[in-house]
């Protein structure tokens, strides 16, 4: 997410896309706490982290989601989440994805782990677990696709691909950088880049589902807002300064056991 020295024009590939040349392909170190907010009133809460880490012998990018709903909404509908994401350094592929949300009671697990030299994936769904011919290529899971996509974005009016992990195998998708704007943040008021993903065949979301997530356009490429448009009404995360603790509620799962 990359930089290579170049003679044209003075300056790097990223330089001249309007990307700062020292962005890591995947921004590591942080722990990031947010709000959601639905029809402008705060209805759960959210972190993300991301770390360098070794995966089953491999250096791999290690991201991490957690959320939950806020005490009121959990009186109405509980919902606990935890989503882990590896992705292979050497590759930027991912490694293994694991989903793992509660609602009402109802746990329901979803693990993707990927065999690179047996060519398959091995996924399980509902407790049924299935293996899916892989061809080895690049793919990126939802996680990692958003992390990643902090990275290769450019300047308004580009456009990046990246593969996402899907069962049918990967799938290129595209997303569009839209114009810099305004924002009150936690840090004080900002110009944010936004990233609209543009999947085809309702890989990630439905045709009638959006999202946009909003990023600081300098180095560190930090995410202050993601902005869920889905058939049922709108939900909006904003950045609220470093997490303390992670929002899920529930005891947690050891990723790949």
């Amino acid at each position: 997410m990359l930089a290579a020295a170049v003679a044209l024009a003075g300056g790097t590939d990223q330089e001249r896309q309007g990307k700062p040349a020292d962005v890591s392909a995947i921004p590591v170190g942080s722990w990031l706490a947010y709000k959601v907010e639905y029809l402008g009133i705060t209805c759960g809460h959210m972190t993300l982290e991301s770390r360098l880490e070794e995966y089953r012998g491999k250096p791999a990018y290690h991201m991490i989601m957690t959320a939950r709903n806020s005490s009121f909404f959990n009186q109405i509908y509980r919902v606990d989440g935890r989503i882990e994401s590896w992705v292979d350094v050497e590759t930027m592929s991912t490694l293994a994805y694991i989903s793992d949300i509660t609602e009402k009671g109802k746990r329901k697990i979803k693990r993707y782990i990927i065999d690179r030299d047996a060519g398959v994936v091995r996924a399980e769904k509902r407790g049924v677990v299935e293996t899916i011919p892989y061809d080895g290529g690049p793919a990126l899971d939802p996680l990692a696709f958003v992390f990643r996509g902090r990275a290769l974005a450019g300047k308004p009016g580009t456009t990046f691909a990246e593969p996402i992990l899907t069962d049918r195998g990967p799938v290129e998708t595209i997303s569009k950088v839209g114009e810099l704007k305004r924002f009150k943040t936690c840090d004080g008021k900002h110009e944010l880049l936004p990233i609209q993903p543009m999947p085809a065949d309702k890989v990630l979301f439905s045709k009638k589902d959006q999202v946009v997530y909003w990023i600081d356009p300098g180095p560190g490429r930090k995410l202050y807002r993601l902005d869920f448009k889905l058939g049922w009404g709108r939900l909006l995360c904003k950045l609220t300064g470093p997490a303390e603790e992670v929002a899920d509620r529930r005891g947690i799962e050891k990723a790949g056991e």
